[in-house]
């Protein structure tokens, strides 16, 4: 495992893919990628006997794709660059049997196609997450030790990220459709409009109960968050511990993505509302202006000098004689109410002991860290400091306990977005103490001037 991570991290995407030719091979152009998911699509549907093609099937969906995209100038001699551009997908997308002289379609193209069929077939169902999230939490259970974890993070836990990041992501889109849908009613006629906002009005509303639900659906990521972190404690070996916490850094993640959803919501819907409202004065004041001139031309006088409105317009009285009542005042002094008696509750010396305790230790621990952030502040005001030096100090003074160490570290990053000279780089370097089984990233603090 240690091998692999060496080789992981000398691995430099940018400069591999940087080879020639590699980004082409990986990405393909236009009519190849149509020529892939034409053939994906087949196999899907069981056109080709066993998932294999011949060479003849490939140039129909190279001359098929061509078609779809007119504005590609016609070649002379097709036959010569679609045989180029099968030799390019012989590298990562297609597969040649010599023996049989067939086609079959590498793993890469499968997820290639599958991917992008995926995304744009995707449907919300938060239902489905919720059944999820309960799953990984009852696998999680199951776990006994740091390798068993190991197991459920790369068969469970990473099967589970892309299917809720899609389902994200297929909010956002809808959102994002919404918006578009309001634009386009300038196109179209005032009763048109009315009833298309009405209903992207009621589609927001929909996307909102959604994320509400999808919400609900994560109720289960605090007790694996929880989960997680009393096995972290029981974990030795590094590249663990880093799964771990990266498992345990995507729930917040989604959960920041949703409260970004929720704000795009907060700000459309009230505008939409707004719309509604400008586009129905006008129409409102025609209707009362047709109204005042049917009453002013149709109503007439009758003899008995009565108005008499138009037929289907009834005719209301605007005064009416009322009954006079006689009204007994009630004096309130005559019967006072008595006064109730005031009772004292009776004070707990023990827990009056008690509470005085909890508050002075927690003053004390204020204090403590109010002197361990001078401290920092004073020494990063000389030059850059690295941070791990003086949570393990603390650390030390403590006993092993981490508490004090982290009020001092969120006394820090509060104090660092309230000064705009205080400056913090987070290294994700961990940085492990001498004896105890504790790591942290580096901080490296200091004053801009």
């Amino acid at each position: 495992m240690l091998t692999e991570q060496t080789e992981n991290s000398k691995f430099d995407l940018l400069h591999e893919i940087h080879k020639e030719g590699t980004y082409h091979l990986l990405f393909p152009s236009l009519q190849q990628g149509l020529a892939i998911l034409n053939l994906y699509q087949k196999v899907r549907a069981g056109v080709f006997s066993g998932g294999r093609f011949s060479e003849s099937d490939i140039y129909n969906a190279l001359e098929g794709s061509r078609l779809m995209i007119s504005q590609e100038e016609y070649d002379r001699l097709p036959q010569q660059k679609f045989n180029s551009m099968i030799s390019d997908l012989q590298v990562y997308f297609l597969r040649y049997n010599i023996d049989d002289q067939v086609y079959t379609l590498k793993e890469y193209a499968e997820s290639f196609c599958r991917h992008a069929e995926e995304t744009l077939r995707a449907n919300f169902n938060p239902t489905q997450i919720e059944h999820i999230c309960n799953a990984l939490r009852s696998k999680l259970e199951e776990c006994q030790d740091q390798y068993e974890v190991k197991v459920w993070m790369d068969t469970y836990f990473d099967a589970f990220k892309p299917r809720m990041r899609s389902q994200v992501d297929r909010l956002e889109r809808q959102i994002d459709n919404s918006v578009q849908e309001i634009r386009a009613t300038a196109q179209l006629s005032d009763v048109s409009i009315m009833e298309i906002l009405k209903a992207i009005d009621q589609k927001l509303d929909k996307l909102r109960t959604q994320n509400e639900e999808l919400r609900s659906a994560f109720r289960e990521m605090k007790i694996i968050n929880i989960m997680l972190e009393s096995h972290l404690l029981n974990v030795s070996e590094h590249e663990i511990a880093g799964s771990i916490a990266e498992v345990r850094q995507f729930f917040p993640e989604v959960k920041y993505t949703l409260n970004v959803i929720d704000k795009r919501l907060d700000r459309i819907q009230p505008k939409l509302r707004q719309f509604f409202g400008m586009l129905n004065k006008p129409s409102f004041h025609i209707r009362i202006e047709k109204f005042l001139k049917l009453l002013l031309s149709a109503s007439s006088l009758s003899d008995q000098k009565q108005v008499e409105l138009p037929v289907g317009i009834p005719l209301f009285r605007f005064h009416q004689h009322t009954s006079n009542f006689t009204i007994f005042e009630r004096r309130e002094d005559l019967f006072p109410a008595k006064p109730k008696q005031r009772i004292r509750p009776t004070e707990n010396p023990v827990e009056a002991a008690k509470g005085l305790v909890v508050a002075r230790n927690q003053l004390m621990i204020y204090r403590k860290v109010d002197l361990h952030l001078e401290e920092i502040l004073s020494a990063a005001s000389q030059g850059e400091i690295l941070f791990s030096g003086y949570f393990f100090d603390i650390v030390d003074q403590e006993s092993g306990s981490v508490e004090l160490a982290l009020n001092v570290a969120y006394a820090l990053i509060r104090k660092a977005g309230q000064d705009r000279h205080l400056y913090i780089h987070v290294d994700q370097k961990k940085i492990k103490h001498p004896q105890l089984k504790i790591a942290l990233w580096e901080m490296k603090v200091n004053y801009r001037h």
